[in-house]
């Protein structure tokens, strides 16, 4: 079993703190998006207030850092793919799963 970690805030920035959740806000707004989608997730588990703290953490914190630290300019097509590897691999998951309980499981070939 893991261990349950804490979602409280620690001391910070109280104006960077607040920059950060107006951008994650934003950033829930914006249809068809994959931190949108991801916020949306997280939101059903957590709650709606954790979530965006949690986006404004993922978004600003780490992807503006990386994009800073790496001087490449932001894709949202590199979010897709890892979104569609992460499906891919729910999917093969759940199969395994499936055979292991002695279902017996035919991949249908998609139609393009």
């Amino acid at each position: 079993m893991q261990e349950k970690k804490s979602t409280r805030t620690t001391n910070g920035n109280t104006y960077l703190k607040r920059i950060l959740c107006q951008v994650a806000w934003c950033t829930t707004r914006v249809r068809d998006s994959y931190l949108s989608s991801w916020y949306w997730k997280v939101k059903q588990r957590r709650g709606a207030k954790k979530a965006l703290i949690a986006l404004a953490r993922k978004l600003l914190l780490v992807i503006i850092y990386h994009l800073l630290r790496t001087g490449v300019n932001y894709d949202e097509t590199t979010l897709e793919k890892t979104k569609q590897k992460q499906e891919r691999f729910r999917i093969k998951r759940i199969i395994a799963e499936a055979r292991k309980l002695g279902l017996d499981i035919r991949e249908v070939p998609q139609t393009a």
